[in-house]
């Protein structure tokens, strides 16, 4: 008989038939168990005596007396826990680990072990302690159909789901509870981070980014006393891997990152505990990303990143700082493209090998011959394009299909591999709308089978939608008018309207990311942001922009602004911004030059606010300790910037702002009337005029 000791009198060990008392041990044990039955439930006798005869009766005696017994089978590699029983007097010695503990250890080939257990026992904590989790529930068989909870722990080596995320070439990015119960939770509850955290859901990150959760996600999860909601989101969490985990046993990691975190973090934050448990297995896993809405994890981020390689970061910084070869948020290299001369030429002035050598998609495994078929009758039809900097450097490749009608069709977009690569396919993706609106065509059809990952990405920021067959569309609109009504989208858009939508700021700004350079003015509220021309160069390429086409290879989607301030003068976003370049030194500018839409602002600790948001602006780390009043600074992060078709004098803003009751002094942030705002967008930023 196999046997562990726990304590001089305490043994545990198989029940083995045949033996001397082997027949009272058996007695004692249907007498404990008919002593304990409201929460074990009905087990007929035959099965304790089919389950020890077959060896799967585990007794725990205390100086020769029962005071506890598990009763398990094996299926499938699977141990699956009928009864776990400890005596009430016997209780709080961890007596029901042990017994697990030793089931365990009796079977070195399973793969899980398992168990059902109805949530109305509060047996929860008794479960987690043992290293199980709840994976499922189900409506119990009792008479009044309470559910059961479907506790679980894998055993040994990882299934095929967890596995494949282990040895994915991939980063992995390992989600926090709080962002799971985002994608998953009914809309009747209320989630601050929804929206930022669906933002995952699009589909080209999974080219870019391995997701999973820890097991701790499960124990949370089940952790919601509205059994309709707990359900929705166990079943809608079902798909994301759970990665392997060493707790309960090993708890040294875990440890260790609350003791990093000190007490006072742990004596603010209730739920530390469980967030250091996400942390831990998203480590062990050699994670590289952990997604959180947590501000107590996201203030650890810099010494989880340097002690264990480990970089939290919020949703949508996942998308936009970390992923540059995703889809959203790309990084963009400001004043590259003012600093540079760039000019579309022939392809045909470039030699065959050089543009296969810069273009081919030798990442994914592109064979030459169809690319080299497709280049060569565009080259000699003249409908194959490059882009070339001032050293005649291929930067992009453009052909067009020479049956391109009402639709311009693109067989073949290319970017090459440069340090600069991302903000180009940006550049190019906006290239291709004004192509559409030059050349009279409907829409712009992306069909390049081969497209590269980063240039994929663009154009899904750029708001190309993806059609059943991998194609790329987008259907540019140069239209800017205000809108009141749902009769008045039916006008503008046409065909392209939503159905049954009245107009709403959030609904504006939906249809004009997709349909650029479409603008709805609406009533949302409207800001002048004033920046010293030299920043504004940096920043937007203005006013110094060397490259002609400067709106249709416009500016990121997405900048962030420094600027002094003891508080934050952004009560209301999202909102339109009227960016006001001033003087400074020499440069006397005095132009209202650009629109932005103004998505987040907050005040910050100067250090964190340039660690934070560094990717998004130009500005260095002296630049924004020197902004920084008493330590902070006020950071404004923007989307869509783009330049007006013709700038505002400070002359000509003031003749307009009068009769609005609008003061033209601008040494900080202020707010000016939407009716004012439109009458300048229709005077100075006329749709119709591509350039």
């Amino acid at each position: 008989m196999t046997s562990i000791s726990a304590g001089p009198s305490l043994v545990i060990a198989h029940w083995v038939p045949g033996l001397p008392e082997s027949g009272a041990q058996m007695a004692a044990m249907m007498a404990l168990a008919k002593k304990h039955k409201q929460t074990l439930g009905f087990l007929p006798d035959a099965a304790f005596t089919g389950a020890a005869e077959a060896g799967n009766l585990v007794l725990a005696q205390q100086d020769a007396v029962l005071i506890g017994y598990s009763l398990y089978r094996v299926t499938r590699s699977t141990i699956k826990l009928t009864h776990v029983c400890v005596d009430t007097a016997a209780r709080g010695q961890k007596l029901g680990q042990a017994l697990i503990s030793h089931v365990i250890a009796a079977h070195p080939g399973a793969r899980a072990i398992s168990a059902r257990c109805r949530r109305d026992y509060g047996l929860n904590s008794f479960w987690t302690a043992a290293g199980l989790s709840p994976s499922a529930e189900i409506a119990g068989r009792n008479a009044k159909g309470l559910p059961l909870t479907l506790w679980r722990r894998e055993l040994g080596t990882p299934d095929l789901l967890s596995f494949a995320v282990l040895d994915s070439n991939l980063p992995l990015a390992v989600l926090d509870s709080n962002v799971v119960i985002d994608l998953n939770a009914s809309p009747k509850v209320h989630r601050p981070n929804r929206v930022e955290s669906q933002a995952l859901m699009a589909d080209w990150l999974a080219d870019e980014v391995t997701f999973a959760v820890s097991i701790q996600l499960n124990h949370e999860l089940d952790d919601n006393d509205d059994a309709t909601e707990r359900v929705l989101q166990v079943q809608g969490s079902q798909d994301l891997p759970r990665l392997p985990t060493s707790w309960p046993e090993d708890q040294r990691l875990e440890q260790k990152l609350l003791t990093r975190f000190g007490t006072q973090a742990e004596a603010r934050d209730r739920s530390l505990r469980k967030d250091v448990r996400h942390l831990a297995d998203a480590i062990r896993a050699n994670a590289r990303y952990f997604v959180t809405n947590d501000a107590g994890v996201l203030a650890a981020n810099s010494w989880l990143r340097e002690e264990h390689s480990l970089t939290v970061v919020r949703p949508n910084e996942l998308i936009r700082d970390v992923l540059d070869e995703s889809g959203a948020y790309q990084p963009y290299a400001a004043g590259v493209f003012e600093r540079i001369n760039l000019r579309w030429s022939p392809a045909s002035e470039l030699r065959e090998a050089d543009l296969e050598r810069a273009f081919m998609n030798y990442d994914d495994h592109e064979q030459g011959r169809a690319f080299r078929a497709t280049l060569r009758a565009a080259r000699a039809h003249g409908t194959a394009r490059v882009l070339l900097d001032d050293r005649n450097t291929p930067l992009a490749l453009s052909v067009t299909d020479l049956d391109s009608k009402a639709d311009l069709r693109v067989p073949l977009l290319r970017v090459a591999k440069d340090p600069n690569a991302t903000s180009i396919a940006l550049q190019l993706a906006r290239q291709l709308r004004v192509d559409v609106l030059q050349g009279g065509h409907r829409s712009v059809i992306v069909s390049d089978p081969w497209l590269h990952r980063r240039l994929l990405g663009a154009l899904r920021e750029d708001g190309f939608a993806r059609l059943r067959d991998g194609e790329l569309t987008a259907t540019p609109l140069d239209v800017a008018t205000t809108i009141t009504t749902a009769a008045d989208l039916s006008t503008v858009l046409g065909e392209h309207a939503p159905e049954s939508a009245e107009p709403s700021p959030a609904l504006s700004r939906d249809l004009e990311w997709r349909f650029w350079p479409l603008k709805l003015w609406d009533d949302s509220p409207c800001y002048v942001v004033p920046i010293r021309p030299n920043f504004a160069m940096d920043l937007f390429g203005y006013p110094f922009n060397l490259f002609p086409q400067r709106r249709a290879l416009g500016l990121s989607r997405r900048h962030v602004y420094f600027r002094s301030g003891h508080s934050n003068p952004f009560r209301e976003l999202p909102a339109r911004i009227l960016w006001y370049a001033s003087t400074h030194k020499d440069h006397d500018v005095q132009e209202f030059f650009a629109l932005s839409l103004g998505v987040e602002s907050r005040l910050l600790p100067a250090e964190e606010a340039h660690e934070r948001f560094s990717s998004l602006g130009v500005y260095r780390r002296k630049n924004v300790n020197a902004a920084a009043k008493q330590g902070n600074v006020n950071v404004l992060v923007v989307e869509d910037t783009e330049i007006l078709t013709r700038p505002i004098t400070l002359d000509a803003f003031r003749a307009r702002a009068a009769p609005h009751g609008v003061r033209a002094e601008f040494q900080a942030p202020r707010t000016i009337p939407p009716a004012f705002f439109r009458e300048l967008m229709e005077e100075f930023n006329k749709a119709g005029r591509v350039r």
